[in-house]
């Protein structure tokens, strides 16, 4: 099967390479679809000129050699790469800039924000970044300024020519605003005592660690949102199309390698900081605590630890240092001694959260939880003379161990009635536990297992397989503090997918290999030479358990993630990826859309020419989608012969353009052992602010089934229904 694949995918290569036909021969110059306006103004303004201000790092950099760099220089310079555009930079004095865009001596702005005023001769980009404003002070904030009340009868510097700052300014009762010509004056203003305070992000923050100036703190943030967008003058309206097009086909992980470039350097400033949208009761809730107090599982390795110095440790920890550093909150820990009485901790109101928590309804009568942050199957370690399981329910009467106090304990005695638990102390425990005659394994996760095992030599057990659950991990939050709450889904919401892969990596690949005694090595070696041998022995059977351990351990990932025949994502990976970009699209108001992909008539091919021959369709066709669809997209099988696609940063008409390429492509494909060849219907749909990820597949669901029960090989586009 997999010869026949190749030979299939090669011949489409060949024929996308050599022939004349207009879906390789009229390729156009740039990666994105531009309309015939756009392609003839781009030929009509070979560049275009947005200016900015000259002193607004790491935004806008001019260097030493007059050359420009920074966040905006970037996105830009994707746009142009994209589109085939040339817009360019020039840096100034803001408010000159802005004269300059008014007489059109200029084409337009970059770096700034929709402002009333500049609509009169300016048409405005989707926005590229969005921060939050924040209320900035002289260190140690001497002023103790904490709230907006605390504004009033205030001196407020600001830059001259910001106009939402200076409304803002103007805005707090009794307020004096100071204007500063530039924004290194506007920072010595504050850090001499000059102003009380001015308005900035961590672009401010940048410039006055840059300015050797680092004398300004946050007080708190301002609930205003700040789009920087561009603006070019208002009779160029296909300017504005080049350019939201370049923004919506920037892939996400490259926006973020741009962030991670200029928005995160050498000073301590993080971007996410500026885009948490902390309403009034939140900022009000932080400005009266010093610190959230949290308590962990003691002996839950790789997750959490506590050592003997009572310093905390593990995946769990580091996720909550992210928390901390977004929040700017320290989270303070209340060691326990267990995991029982940690929940013990948590129901007396001992502490704020508890960072490694699953929802149970147990709990939930004192604890709310936080949207889930890592997740990992509950799996089944056994000896190794025992059989593999590949179906839990049906071995689901037997007596397993688990750690006491678990929540897998009653997830499992709700989803399996006549299990029988065994609960023991720790992981540890109940791997030496599935040695006694009448416990049938030990349930955990994969990560707390395979540390066991490693860390203690336990080379006589493995993972036998899944028990049907998973471990979503949450914050657990006292159910008394919803602020707090609603703060940590924020901040959770903010870590990227990189931070996270770091966080496990870090953790999970680790090799814990024990300590060698070298004092008991030196009296063997002088007892007994042969003895050397018998370690080495033993350490070449060791190593081949971790090689046979670690390719386990691989496979299983693999099994609950992929598709076994097509290896592309299953439908709980799609499900998974689903809910996230929902959270970032309600998190960053981005766009996106679904494409829901049906093989025509594909019961016949598989009663006409069988079922190896259906197989050999449906790997084919997941082949060409996998190589077909961009890096970012989310390719699945939904289900028998449906396909799902989530488009991330895709706006409708880019989604239907995708679908219409994919179904060409696959009408092109040929199958020697078939006569005709294959199509597929396709219904496309695109995401609605408030819509849930289920009424989003329906639509699209509605799409595919208006395309079969049409003339198929077609693209239907959903209608929006809400």
């Amino acid at each position: 099967m997999k010869n026949f694949v190749v030979f299939i995918l090669i011949l489409f290569f060949i024929s996308c390479f050599l022939s004349t036909t207009p879906v390789c021969a009229n390729k156009p110059s740039s990666r994105v679809e531009l309309s015939e306006k756009e392609k003839a103004f781009i030929k009509a303004h070979p560049v275009i000129t947005l200016g900015t201000e000259k002193d607004w790092e790491p935004y806008i950099v001019v260097n030493e050699d007059g050359s420009i760099s920074g966040f905006d220089k970037g996105v830009l310079d994707k746009i142009n790469e994209l589109t085939g555009s040339n817009f360019q930079l020039l840096p100034g004095k803001w408010v000159e800039m802005q004269e300059k865009a008014k007489l059109r001596q200029i084409d337009g702005l970059s770096t700034g924000v929709v402002h009333k005023e500049r609509k009169a001769y300016l048409n405005f980009s989707d926005a590229y970044s969005t921060i939050q404003k924040m209320v900035l002070v002289p260190l140690g904030n001497p002023k103790n300024i904490k709230s907006d009340r605390d504004l009033d009868g205030k001196i407020i510097a600001v830059h001259k020519g910001n106009m939402a700052d200076e409304k803002l300014a103007r805005s707090f009762k009794n307020s004096s605003v100071l204007e500063c010509a530039t924004i290194e004056e506007m920072i010595k203003t504050v850090v001499n005592n000059k102003a009380d305070v001015t308005f900035g992000n961590g672009g401010t923050l940048f410039s006055a660690n840059k300015l050797g100036l680092p004398y300004l703190q946050i007080a708190y943030p301002l609930g205003e949102d700040l789009k920087f967008v561009f603006g070019v003058r208002n009779d160029w309206p296909e300017a504005i199309g080049i350019l939201n097009k370049g923004l919506a086909a920037i892939p996400e992980y490259e926006k973020n390698q741009l962030r991670r470039k200029w928005l995160v350097g050498d000073v301590n400033h993080d971007p996410y900081i500026d885009s948490l949208r902390f309403d009034a009761d939140e900022r009000v809730y932080l400005s009266e605590i010093d610190y959230i107090s949290m308590s962990i599982d003691p002996s839950w390795m790789p997750y959490e630890q506590i050592d003997r110095k009572d310093q905390s440790t593990g995946i769990t920890v580091d996720f909550m240092n992210i928390l901390s550093q977004r929040i700017g909150k320290e989270f303070r820990l209340i060691p326990t001694d267990s995991w029982e009485q940690t929940l013990f901790f948590a129901r007396e109101r001992k502490c704020d959260i508890l960072p490694s928590a699953i929802s149970t309804p147990t709990r939930r009568e004192y604890l709310n939880f936080s949207s889930s942050y890592i997740s990992f199957p509950l799996v089944v370690a056994t000896a190794l003379d025992k059989m593999f399981i590949d179906d839990f329910e049906s071995v689901a009467d037997q007596t397993f161990a688990v750690t006491k106090g678990y929540a897998a304990i009653e997830l499992l005695r709700n989803k399996y009635p006549n299990i029988k638990i065994v609960e023991v102390e720790d992981a540890l425990s109940g791997l030496e536990k599935i040695h006694e005659e009448g416990v049938s394994g030990y349930i955990d996760t994969v990560p707390a297992i395979s540390y066991q095992i490693q860390k203690n030599g336990m080379f006589d057990v493995k993972i036998s397989g899944q028990v049907g659950l998973n471990y979503d991990l949450s914050v657990g939050v006292r159910n008394d503090r919803p602020q707090l709450l609603s703060i940590l889904n924020k901040a959770i919401a903010s870590i990227s997918h990189e931070e996270r892969q770091n966080i496990l990596n870090r953790w999970i690949s680790v090799r814990y290999d024990k300590g060698v005694d070298y004092s008991l090595l030196w009296k063997v070696l002088a007892v007994v030479t042969s003895f050397i041998l018998l370690l080495l022995y033993r350490y070449n059977i060791i190593s081949r358990y971790n090689k046979k351990l670690l390719l386990m351990n691989s496979k299983l990932d693999s099994l609950y993630k992929t598709d076994r025949l097509t290896q592309v994502f299953n439908r709980y990976m799609l499900d998974s990826e689903m809910e996230r970009e929902l959270a970032r699209s309600v998190r960053y108001d981005t766009p996106f859309s679904v494409i829901l992909l049906d093989i025509d008539y594909f019961k016949r091919v598989n009663d006409i020419y069988g079922h190896h021959a259906g197989d050999a369709v449906l790997v084919a066709i997941s082949s060409l989608l996998s190589i077909s669809v961009r890096e970012t997209d989310v390719l699945g099988r939904w289900g028998g012969e449906e396909f799902l696609i989530i488009c991330p940063e895709t706006k409708l008409d880019g989604a239907t353009l995708l679908a219409e390429k994919l179904r060409g492509k696959i009408e092109e494909l040929h199958f020697p052992v078939m006569k005709e060849n294959v199509t597929a219907s396709l219904g496309v749909a695109a995401y609605v602010k408030g819509e849930t990820g289920e009424a989003l597949i329906k639509r699209a669901d509605a799409a595919l089934y208006k395309a079969k029960d049409g003339s198929r090989n077609c693209v239907i586009v959903a209608k929006i229904t809400l």
